[in-house]
């Protein structure tokens, strides 16, 4: 006979909030356990906002718990929530609130019970602390009908135009483009209301896109091997911006350039000259700006006692400096001030010398390894 499973006894049903709209539209703090509390919270929330799924998602974790009650379970109904900013915020506010739940009723398994549209950030975080013996999906019903169509549709209308996490985005941006545009046109500035229009709006995508305002939020709780790290990037970038500037400034001056911007027909006569130009004169800054990036990936790896990350900025350096004559070489030849032979030798010298670099950060890597087997 097959071995008899033990099922477990003390059950939780849980009923997990992640943005938090009991917090922001009830005003209720949660960990929230029992099923009289629960109900209390569920009735606030759908009275703040009856279109709420996560109101009918509580009723169902109370419905559940009062189900397998009937059935000689003990049992107890709770609600957690997490951060209305989302992300690990969220989660952690998540995971605090689950362990003094579990400090007051350590259960046998946990039901989750969900709207279903975050349950893979909500499963790892639980199953941290709790078993999971099941997971209940509430889905709201509608009706197929046009009129039920434009009903949700409206919903998720006011949500754009009534959530600060969509409206900033959705009304924000759009309202800083038209009264820039409105205003410009005002003083007859068309043109450079279409510039600064667009500007906006690329700025706008580029911040959500990348989560710069996060990453900027991010900046106060880093470690001290990050301010180093953003130091030296941000160095990195404006050494190689006054790079580029430098030579756009250097071959503006030149007739050769001149002689290309009005007869592009005219590029392989003059543009090897004109790069040439380019990189010879912003070749230092240039240099500068990316020896800076990898240095600062060395001080970090020093920081964090991270020997791979230590080595690997270490032989970038040591390519760049051996790449910086050849280089420097090259923008001569376009120029046609250079030597031929002497770019190959550079280049074959350094070649050798990056070789021996990394053939002896390969046995410094694998005696680290043996030494750590042993």
């Amino acid at each position: 006979m097959p071995p008899r499973q033990e099922r477990a006894t003390k059950l939780l049903v849980l009923c997990v909030d992640r943005d938090d709209d009991v917090g922001t539209k009830a005003m209720v703090k949660t960990p929230v356990v029992g099923r009289e509390e629960c109900a209390k919270i569920a009735s606030s929330l759908a009275i703040a906002d009856p279109e709420e799924a996560d109101a009918n998602a509580i009723f169902a974790a109370i419905k559940l718990h009062d189900d397998i009650m009937r059935k000689g379970y003990v049992s107890e109904v709770a609600v957690v929530a997490g951060s209305f900013e989302g992300g690990v915020e969220a989660d952690q506010k998540l995971r605090r609130e689950l362990l003094q739940i579990k400090d007051v009723y350590n259960a046998d398994g946990v039901i989750l019970v969900t709207d279903g549209a975050e349950d893979k950030e909500v499963l790892p975080i639980l199953q941290g602390i709790m078993p999971v013996v099941s997971v209940k999906r509430v889905v709201i019903k509608h009706s197929a009908g046009v009129e039920e169509t434009y009903e949700v549709l409206g919903r998720y209308l006011r949500m754009l135009v009534y959530d600060p996490r969509y409206s900033k985005f959705f009304l924000g941006v759009p309202g800083v483009v038209i009264f820039a545009w409105g205003l410009l046109a005002f003083l007859g500035r068309i043109t450079e209301a279409t510039t600064i229009s667009l500007g906006i709006m690329g700025i706008a995508f580029m911040i959500r896109g990348f989560n710069l305002d996060k990453h900027a939020m991010s900046l106060t709780h880093m470690k001290p091997s990050g301010y180093v790290r953003l130091f030296s990037a941000l160095a990195a970038i404006l050494s190689i911006t006054a790079g580029f500037f430098q030579g756009f400034a250097k071959i503006g001056t030149m007739p050769e350039f001149t002689f290309v911007t009005v007869d592009p027909g005219l590029f392989f006569k003059y543009g090897p000259a004109v790069f040439g130009e380019f990189l010879f004169e912003s070749l230092n800054t240039l240099w500068t700006g990316l020896g800076l990036f990898f240095g600062g990936g060395f001080l970090v790896g020093l920081i964090r006692r991270r020997r791979f990350a230590v080595l690997r900025s270490t032989v970038a350096l040591v390519a760049l400096a051996f790449m910086y004559l050849p280089v420097q070489q090259f923008s001569l030849i376009l120029r046609g001030v250079g030597n031929t032979f002497a770019l190959l030798s550079m280049l074959l010298m350094g070649l050798a010398a990056i070789f021996v670099v990394i053939t002896l950060v390969y046995q410094h890597v694998r005696e680290g390894r043996t030494d750590n087997l042993r």
